[in-house]
């Protein structure tokens, strides 16, 4: 009996020491989770987010349904660029939490980063469901509908966004880039303008400035403002692109064929610097580089108007006037053909000794061109001199 006594004593004590390990242990995670959870808070201050990515990961180990551990691991992951991984995350914070509008709308940022954009918008658009005034869901949108070509929308958003904080530079700079895509060029230059007040200045505001100023036939400012964006790291082929115009436009040719070519070296698609570049060498004459860069242009997009235009100068400069005037009788056809069209049709009709076709030609031009005043006064003086 004592044996007996001594056994169930025995068992007793080995119940309750099983019974204290299991209460300890089910404590155990969630202590660990909260711990490097806190410690990731503190690397996350310290902008170490690589340590912080590696204990939040150690959180969701010991307690992989808490979505707050998740969410600051997907914008982690965001801040160091890994978007698939913090896709990853990012859609379990949302599962577990649905209404958290935050955790939406950076899951739609890492979509984005990833160019799944129809994803993205879902993604923004269910953030800005539950908080229709959610500023960053916006701005994501209007990102979104510039990368797509929907500049209107874009357009739409950003004003959305900007009146709930005018002082978010993200919000102004996208308002002036799709004022500047709807060709709304004083309220995009007065809109950036607001931007470059707002906080330290970067790349893409100068790039940006550079762009619309040049579009204002503001050229010495264009200039100014696309250097700066050089100095300050960007290096696209559409900022040298616009360095070309720019220096074209101030009548140095020959920086204007450097920056061309820097375009055409960074992406041998981008076909405005390829016009560009036959514009360069048509104000030069060296019209046999000036066809081959039309060419170039026109292979890309072949029924752009300027490029068109161009080939017309060039098959004029090589003394082919009449291909010269079948091109540019065929640019009149389109509805909105450019104006200047009458202006180098009646050129090529003046050297083909028709002047009444000329005159009629530079009439047209009078009565549309908005352009160089000095175009204008030529075209007028002409139109005088060809009377009958």
């Amino acid at each position: 009996m004592q044996i007996c006594a001594r056994k169930l004593i025995l068992g007793i004590f080995v119940a309750i020491l099983l019974a204290m390990l299991l209460f300890f242990n089910s404590g155990c995670g969630a202590d660990k989770s909260v711990r490097y959870y806190n410690l990731g808070l503190d690397a996350a201050k310290r902008d170490d987010y690589a340590e912080a990515v590696k204990l939040w990961n150690e959180a969701v180990r010991y307690r992989p349904d808490d979505p707050e551990t998740r969410y600051n691991l997907g914008a982690a992951l965001i801040a160091m660029k890994r978007y698939a991984e913090a896709e990853t995350h990012l859609r379990e914070a949302v599962a577990l939490n649905s209404l958290d509008g935050d955790a939406s709308h950076l899951l739609g940022k890492s979509l984005e980063e990833q160019e799944k954009l129809p994803e993205a918008k879902n993604a923004y658009g269910f953030a800005l469901g539950i908080k229709p005034t959610h500023v960053p869901s916006l701005i994501g949108l209007a990102s979104i509908a510039l990368r797509e070509g929907q500049n209107r929308s874009a357009e739409n958003y950003a004003t959305q966004a900007v009146a709930l904080d005018p002082g978010n530079l993200e919000a102004n700079m996208l308002l002036s880039e799709a004022y500047f895509r709807n060709s709304d060029f004083n309220a995009a230059y007065g809109q950036i303008l607001s931007a470059r007040n707002l906080g330290p200045t970067n790349a893409a505001l100068f790039f940006l400035t550079g762009k619309i100023a040049y579009s204002r036939r503001m050229y010495a400012d264009a200039l100014d403002a696309l250097q700066s964006a050089r100095a300050l790291g960007s290096a696209s082929d559409e900022l040298f692109c616009y360095l070309g115009l720019s220096n074209l436009a101030l009548g140095d040719t020959r920086e204007a064929e450097r920056e061309f070519r820097l375009s055409i070296y960074k992406n041998r698609e981008n076909a405005m610097a390829w016009k560009g570049l036959a514009e360069t060498y048509i104000k030069e004459k060296r019209w046999r580089e000036a066809g081959e860069a039309v060419e170039q242009a026109a292979r890309i997009d072949p029924s752009d108007p300027e490029t068109l235009l161009d080939g017309a100068a060039v098959r004029m400069g090589t003394g082919d006037l009449s291909g010269a005037a079948r091109t540019l009788e065929a640019l009149r056809t389109r509805p909105e053909y450019p104006s200047i069209t009458d202006y180098y049709l009646g050129h090529a009709f003046l050297r083909m000794r028709n002047d009444a076709q000329a005159r009629a030609a530079f009439q047209r031009f009078v009565e549309t061109w908005e352009g160089d005043q000095a175009l204008i006064e030529e075209a007028k003086a002409l139109v005088d001199r060809l009377a009958p």
